[in-house]
């Protein structure tokens, strides 16, 4: 049994407590509803990944904050995976990834959210914004499922870069989408005083928002094209010399990781691979299009164009439960539009 608690209010017993005594605070994934003066309400979306503590840090500042003070509009904030917040981890080999249960499915992860999912949007949402970091060095950015201008100015206001995906489509954001301006919001690594800051200065710019009245849009906005992941089970470094790709099957360049966001010409080199080793590059359907972007010879991979690499990480767990990276090409700001489903 999953059970999803509701609480009126931030315990201020959040505020001098670290990750790991989360469960103290909120013994089960716990749905808040605080009233403001302003409706329609805004919504958090907190800890969906136990190990990334930006999300964590916000709680704790507005519990502190609204021990003393209403927010000025009424909020929702879920709070997610605090089994794995505990334990300073994705998610426990016991549970699903919070962030891929936001869609059809019968187990009692996706019974929690699919109730979340109602009370959100029968409350008839101003926006949503789901707080993450990343495993990886990157740039602050954010992530949108809309190409509408409520959902790239909630872009434009976090960082001047934006990404807009489709898959996988079971995260919350893409969920939210559906009804009302979504961004996750990518906040560095942890422990990012930047990403934190950013966050912070999102929630308070939104809050204060009366409607989304004035047009803006990130100076930098790509779309994602393909998605890295590795083959089989063999062992991976990084560190391109032939003899580390012989003993460890895929050897990824040392600098691999300082690449995101920039542009990787054509013909610059990616992995060295041990015999039986290999990469794979699968688009938003999971279809496998590899060949449009790698090629192979003598052991050496190469790029066959050039690419835009996002979120690589060197985290090998991962590496192999999601994937190495994802491919990213520039678009164009489109003529905006807000309709909403």
């Amino acid at each position: 049994m999953l059970t999803l608690d509701r609480l009126d209010h931030l315990p201020e017993a959040l505020i001098d407590i670290a990750p790991a005594a989360i469960t103290d605070v909120f013994p089960n994934p716990t749905l808040i509803h605080v009233k403001g003066a302003l409706e329609p309400p805004l919504f958090l979306s907190t800890l969906l990944h136990g190990n990334e503590t930006t999300s964590f840090e916000v709680l704790k500042t507005l519990a502190k904050r609204w021990s003393a003070a209403a927010p000025r509009r009424s909020v929702f904030i879920f709070v997610g995976n605090v089994r794995a917040t505990a334990a300073r981890k994705r998610h426990l080999p016991d549970q699903p990834d919070f962030n891929r249960i936001w869609g059809p499915g019968e187990t009692p992860h996706h019974r929690l959210t699919a109730g979340v999912l109602e009370i959100a949007r029968s409350a008839g949402l101003f926006a949503s914004i789901d707080i993450h970091n990343n495993t990886g060095r990157n740039p602050l950015y954010g992530c949108v499922n809309a190409l509408r201008s409520e959902d790239l100015y909630l872009a434009g206001a976090f960082a001047p870069i934006a990404v807009y995906y489709q898959n996988p489509p079971t995260t919350q954001s893409i969920a939210f989408s559906h009804f009302c301006p979504a961004i996750t919001l990518e906040c560095g690594q942890p422990g990012d005083k930047a990403g934190y800051a950013a966050a912070m200065a999102l929630i308070d710019h939104v809050m204060a928002l009366d409607a989304f009245a004035a047009t803006t849009a990130p100076t930098r906005l790509y779309e994602t094209v393909g998605r890295v992941v590795i083959q089989g089970d063999a062992p991976i470094a990084f560190g391109d010399d032939e003899e580390n790709a012989n003993g460890c099957g895929i050897a990824f360049r040392a600098d691999l990781e300082a690449l995101n966001f920039k542009s990787v010409a054509r013909g610059a080199a990616w992995a060295r691979v041990g015999r039986g080793a290999g990469l794979r590059v699968l688009d938003e359907h999971g279809r496998d299009i590899s060949d449009q972007f790698f090629t192979q010879a003598r052991g050496a991979i190469t790029l066959k164009q050039d690419v835009v690499p996002a979120m690589i990480t060197r985290d090998e767990a991962i590496i192999r439960e999601d994937c190495l990276c994802y491919f990213m090409r520039p678009m164009r700001t489109p003529e905006m539009s807000s309709s909403v489903e």
